[in-house]
């Protein structure tokens, strides 16, 4: 079943990150990124942390994470630097999440604060480290999708290969079932 997914894979279009098609594996994929300027900080098995410049914010962390069998690029993550307050995030978070709308179409949202927490009582950065604040928003693609969110004191942006998801899933559940 791996086999026949990954070879239909090749077959259809893949997401793309810096003009980098996600239909490669890991060490091509690394040094593709590193070829565009970008400095590799860690180098695994199933996972690289790559450090440089993202949409003209400088010292991003980028994230790339493969498939355990056939070692493709399913996912790459961009962290931003810290920001200090709420209202630098938010600010941050709205500004991308406008270029993204632009770019990919309305996304679906959800931006709230859980109790006892609330935007403006002063503790938002203490609501997001307790998990008690969620801004994301998620836009889908025909190859994909892309996740913008806040974590922590962080902006994070997913993307997600449809076509290697699936060959991961598939992947995962092969494991399981052999183990079961």
């Amino acid at each position: 079943c791996t086999l026949l997914i990954v070879a239909l894979a090749q077959a259809q279009e893949h997401m793309t990150f810096k003009d980098i098609s996600m239909d490669c594996n890991l060490t091509t994929f690394v040094s593709k990124l590193e070829a565009k300027g970008y400095r590799t900080t860690l180098l695994e098995d199933d996972n690289a942390v790559l450090k440089g410049n993202f949409a003209g914010k400088d010292d991003c962390s980028i994230y790339v994470l493969c498939t355990a069998k056939s070692k493709l690029v399913w996912k790459v993550a961009v962290r931003f630097p810290e920001q200090v307050s709420w209202s630098s995030l938010k600010s941050e978070y709205k500004s991308f999440k406008e270029l993204y709308t632009k770019k990919y179409g309305n996304p679906k949202s959800y931006e709230f604060f859980s109790d006892p927490y609330y935007e403006g009582d002063g503790y938002e950065l203490q609501a997001l480290r307790l998990e008690k604040c969620t801004y994301a928003s998620f836009f889908k693609t025909d190859i994909g999708g892309i996740i913008l969110e806040i974590g922590n004191k962080n902006i994070i942006v997913h993307y997600e290969d449809a076509i290697n998801v699936e060959i991961k899933k598939s992947e995962e559940e092969n494991t399981i079932s052999n183990d079961i």
